[in-house]
């Protein structure tokens, strides 16, 4: 007997028009939407899914009714398996924020109006494992969630774990992670600190960022995290206060939930650079290890045009480039431009496949922002993923520029046919770039 075949997207839906709209008594005391710049969802219109992988939602709430699929939700966790059980009361919370009602007269607002999965991936103590998150990772993917919120972290970094990231970016979703509860510890929080997701750091009620909340590069931006007043297990309207990580990352769940649902044909790369570039400015100025390039602003981000589509995520090396389409695909002389984004902590390079015969003469020009520092590189045939060193670029390297600017060229002949991996380089920030590959016949 074959696997069992992965479950199928859920339907696309819309959210029925409200026949009175009234206010939500507690919305008041919910300050985190006055300092995102927030304003109502439309009463009509999409409600994207959103998978909280977390311990669980009770949709009890009167702010959740019509907002969780219990249904379609499912526990990765043995001792846990009811989705819709939530002892805890940390996914309950993270949901409410991200979506619990708006106008309809009980408790308070959701950042969005979506549909949410619960995912079960940590149990009553918010105790998780590897297995636990790679199965729920995979099954909000396979389920259709554009946006994918995991507000908790821990020590220890995990191939498995990656790779499951990998696999649901590839899929479309963003996914949105708690920066972590650590303070200024060196040492990272995953899933935080892998590539291709946007880690989230804490801002405090003065707008700086909250003491527990964890720093360093991989910080995408910082959201509201003190005192959230947020859904509880039970059945009550009343909402109750958290702090942390958690509740920035859904906070920043429900921003990009709006993205989407008035833009649909966004891609996850597009809402995070919306994000991103519309933040506000913590001090000290510009980016920096405790809230990323800001803070979270939803009118800005509402605001903003489209960027520009950019290059197939993920393909961060030449195993993953390998799974996209290549730029040069095998032929005779070609010509083809790549645009896209690259240098964050979560999307460190790009890479794209050039198919070359031997003998067959490569160029490949790249330019970015007058400001901004980029390499170029090529690798060759067979060039594997995971860590780099010397003897890695002994193995694989067959060409490289590596000047101190973002313009930069490779000239390159090749002695054997395959396919080699051009790969864009970001040194100190994310940055725009364009890709010019040229073959010769």
């Amino acid at each position: 007997m074959g696997p069992a075949a992965p479950p199928p997207p859920l339907a696309a839906a819309e959210r029925p028009a409200l026949h009175a709209v009234a206010p939500d008594p507690l919305a008041a005391g919910q300050g985190h939407l006055r300092r995102i710049g927030w304003t109502p969802p439309p009463p009509t219109g999409a409600r994207p899914l959103v998978a909280v992988l977390d311990t669980g939602i009770d949709p009890s709430s009167p702010d959740l009714a019509g907002v969780v699929l219990s249904g379609a939700g499912r526990s990765f966790v043995p001792d846990s398996p009811d989705p819709a059980a939530d002892p805890q009361g940390h996914g309950t919370h993270v949901a409410g924020i991200i979506a619990a009602s708006t106008g309809n007269g009980v408790g308070g607002s959701g950042v969005a109006a979506a549909r949410i999965l619960p995912v079960t991936v940590a149990d009553a103590g918010g105790r998780t494992t590897a297995s636990a998150l790679v199965r729920g990772l995979a099954y909000a993917s396979a389920r259709g969630a554009r946006v994918i919120n995991i507000s908790f972290g821990g020590r220890g970094a995990s191939k498995a774990e990656q790779d499951a990231i990998d696999a649901a970016s590839l899929r479309g979703a963003l996914i949105v992670v708690a920066a972590g509860n650590t303070g200024g510890g060196a040492e990272p929080v995953y899933p935080g600190a892998y590539r291709q997701v946007m880690a989230v750091a804490a801002l405090a009620a003065s707008g700086r960022p909250l003491a527990v909340s964890a720093r360093g590069p991989q910080v995408a931006l910082a959201a509201p995290g003190e005192a959230i007043l947020s859904t509880a297990p039970g059945g009550s309207p009343a909402l109750v206060p958290r702090s942390g990580t958690s509740m920035a990352a859904a906070v920043v769940s429900g921003v990009a939930t709006r993205l989407i649902a008035a833009r649909p044909d966004l891609t996850a790369q597009q809402v995070r650079e919306i994000l991103e570039t519309t933040s506000r400015d913590v001090p000290p100025s510009g980016p920096d290890p405790g809230s990323g390039a800001g803070a979270l602003d939803l009118a800005a981000a509402l605001a903003a045009p489209d960027p520009p589509r950019g290059d197939p995520e993920p393909n961060d090396d030449p195993v993953l480039a390998a799974a996209t389409r290549p730029l040069l695909p095998e032929g005779a002389a070609a010509r083809r431009t790549a645009r896209g984004r690259t240098g964050s902590w979560s999307d460190p390079r790009d890479g794209f496949v050039v198919r070359l015969a031997a003998g067959q003469r490569l160029t490949a020009t790249l330019r970015g922002p007058a400001a901004a520092d980029l390499d170029l590189v090529l690798w060759r045939p067979g060039a594997r993923g995971g860590r780099r060193g010397r003897a890695y670029a002994r193995t694989w390297l067959a060409a490289a520029s590596l000047g101190p600017s973002s313009a930069e060229s490779i000239s390159f002949t090749a002695s054997s046919a395959g396919p080699y991996t051009l790969e864009v380089q970001g040194v100190r920030t994310a940055s725009r770039y364009a890709l010019t590959a040229q073959r010769d016949a």
